[in-house]
């Protein structure tokens, strides 16, 4: 294992939650297949908007996501490879605000992991043994399609979340919850609940639970909401609801959707 530096980063939310969801043809690669717009729960305003662009060959998985603020300028720009592993894929995340990097990488085995805090600041890395149930980034949602059966008879799951930026794996506990508690989200949903299971190790880390809110018949995202894997333009913790259109233009999905209410 290689590494310059073990260190905590000040702040990450409990996971950089952008999920995959149904792809299209890959002739289609160069245009987004979903759109999602986070409103912020605190006004209601647009936070910013994420442009998911689906991977060539791969039904069901996306290749890049673009994260657009709320004026069309691309903030954070991130790749994704699903072909070692679609739960825990190679990432490579770069905040041109701030040049804040995160990347993902298979070697041997393993899943190499680095962390830039910006672009002056040193690099650093570390490693983490591939296993069978490991989880990364945006492979978290097909590890909830392939757990469908057991959340819709109400099952609690548990996951192994691996965090690149804290160089740490946490469990993760996946629970159906009332579909109240995803009002935000239209039509007939499977609502869930992702939390930390049992105690963290990082002391005075604190994650409020996320809400998930699913499409009962295709099982795609409808709705996100709790603090976002992407801080303000001052570096601060955004809480979010974040609402999903399907094969739709950016400005298109924009103008369409709704504000949420903000109601907890």
């Amino acid at each position: 294992m290689s590494q310059t530096c073990k260190c905590i980063p000040r702040f990450l939310p409990l996971f950089a939650l952008t999920l995959t969801l149904a792809g299209t043809s890959a002739a289609q690669a160069s245009t987004p297949w979903t759109v999602g717009t986070a409103f912020k729960v605190e006004d209601g305003s647009v936070a910013y908007r994420e442009l998911h662009y689906p991977a060539p060959g791969l039904p069901g998985l996306s290749s890049r996501v673009e994260y657009q603020d709320a004026n069309g300028r691309t903030i954070v720009s991130k790749s994704l490879d699903f072909s070692r592993s679609v739960t825990a894929p190679a990432i490579d995340q770069l905040d041109q605000r701030t040049g804040t990097r995160v990347f993902t990488r298979h070697a041997d085995g393993s899943l190499e992991a680095g962390y830039q805090r910006d672009a002056e600041a040193q690099l650093r890395t570390d490693s983490v043994r591939l296993t069978p149930d490991l989880i990364v980034d945006a492979g978290f949602d097909p590890f909830v399609r392939s757990q469908w059966q057991r959340l819709t008879a109400g099952e609690s799951v548990k996951a192994s979340f691996f965090l690149p930026a804290r160089m740490d794996t946490i469990t993760v506990s996946i629970a159906h919850v009332p579909r109240e508690e995803c009002e935000q989200a239209p039509g007939e949903v499977l609502c869930l609940v992702v939390k930390p299971a049992g105690m963290l190790r990082v002391v005075g880390w604190f994650v409020e639970p996320l809400r998930l809110a699913y499409d009962i018949e295709q099982q795609r995202l409808q709705m996100f909401r709790g603090v976002s894997n992407l801080l303000d333009d001052e570096g601060r913790p955004q809480d979010v609801v974040v609402l999903f259109e399907y094969d739709v233009a950016p400005a298109a999905a924009a103008l369409s959707l709704t504000l949420p209410a903000t109601g907890s």
